[in-house]
């Protein structure tokens, strides 16, 4: 219990901790009681069952009260274009026909937002470290030599007095 509310309650998560949770996460993860579900008639393939069905899904996350959400993982969700009035994250689909096909469209979608808000990235071992820090000496070394022979390419051009 200790263990999650400081994963819950620390400003980010280390690469193993944010990778366990996105593995943890599914439909049936998320409460239902903050997740506000809407259907209306949609504007994609269907024909005139379009104008009959309501097959479009939107789905509302209530942030304010997803307490099982990290905190830099909603203030991540925040700067995203999905939000709506009320610190909703809104997510929709009128991909298929089918109302039941578009509801399991947006909570994939809606599983995915928050695995990417989650994301860490990996932190770089000491081998990786001193790897980059040879190849950009090398590169470095490449470049400066590359540098001279420009220069002395040049230099050889120039007149070195009066050619009349």
């Amino acid at each position: 219990m200790l263990q999650l509310l400081k994963r819950l309650y620390s400003t980010q998560w280390t690469y193993l901790q944010a990778q366990t949770y996105q593995k943890s996460l599914s439909r049936q993860s998320i409460p239902k009681e903050h997740v506000i579900t809407k259907f209306s008639r949609s504007s994609g393939p269907g024909g005139q069952n379009v104008n009959k069905v309501n097959t479009k899904v939107e789905l509302r996350l209530l942030l304010s009260k997803c307490t099982w959400i990290p905190d830099y993982a909603k203030d991540r969700m925040r700067q995203t274009k999905k939000i709506g009035k009320g610190d909703e994250l809104i997510v929709t689909s009128d991909r298929t026909r089918s109302q039941l096909k578009n509801m399991e469209d947006c909570y994939d979608k809606l599983i995915h937002t928050i695995q990417d808000a989650v994301a860490v990235t990996k932190e770089a071992d000491e081998r990786t470290l001193l790897r980059v820090k040879t190849l950009q000496s090398i590169e470095d070394k490449r470049r400066k030599e590359h540098k001279i022979k420009q220069s002395q390419k040049k230099s050889e051009r120039r007149s070195k007095g009066r050619d009349y």
